[in-house]
């Protein structure tokens, strides 16, 4: 009897054991496996370097280059003149105008008026001024010449007030270089003579002394 207990008892030992085994196996399966080593350190990609514009590509809401508005420029008379005025210069496409008033002068007189190549009256006679504004250099001549210095302007004339109006549109000059050429005459004189200029003797025309400069800018 006792034998026969015994012979039962061994399997059931045997199968509680085996079901341990497998619920134990089956738990470490079911349980995921944590990694603990360290991350792996993260290398930065470099930031792209930045891309230069174009040369000559205009900056982003620049406003595009176009010609200075009016100038008006003040003439100031010479020592022992009383000749003064303002004038306003304009650009007008391939030309230049000018308007304004000239007085001081002798009733009736005529005189003479260029563009000069200097910006400067600073000297009691007006001589920092330099010649006329010649850079195609062609010799001295009048408003219809076909060769003259781009600083050549017809004569003032003045009323009986010694008061001279001028308006007057000339072909040539500009207040700014458009096309690469040196014709601005922004930076120069403007310059009445003591006389009338008689549109040939060279260089200007024998009109005498500078009564009054200004600076166009």
């Amino acid at each position: 009897m006792k034998t026969l207990a015994l012979a039962l008892l061994i399997p059931l030992a045997v199968c509680t054991a085996c079901g341990k085994k497998e619920e134990s196996v089956a738990t470490t399966a079911a349980t995921p496996s944590v990694d603990t080593s360290p991350p792996a350190p993260s290398i930065a990609k470099p930031a792209p370097a930045p891309v230069d514009p174009a040369p000559n590509a205009p900056a982003a809401g620049a406003a595009p280059v176009s010609a200075p508005g009016p100038v008006h420029v003040t003439l100031i008379s010479a020592s022992g003149s009383t000749v003064s005025g303002v004038l306003t210069v304009t650009n007008e496409g391939d030309a230049v105008s000018i308007l304004g008033e000239i007085t001081g002068l002798a009733p009736g007189k005529e005189v003479g008026f260029h563009v000069h190549e200097v910006g400067d009256c600073s000297l009691p006679d007006f001589m920092s001024a330099g010649a006329h504004f010649n850079p195609t250099m062609d010799p001295h001549g009048g408003p219809k010449s076909k060769a003259r210095h781009l600083g050549d302007l017809p004569n003032a004339k003045a009323d009986k007030n010694g008061r001279a109006l001028i308006d007057v549109t000339v072909k040539g000059p500009n207040l700014v270089d458009t096309d690469g050429a040196p014709t601005a005459i922004l930076g120069k004189a403007l310059v009445v003579h003591a006389m009338r200029d008689d549109y040939k003797t060279q260089p200007s025309g024998d009109s005498g002394a500078r009564v009054a400069c200004g600076v166009i800018r």
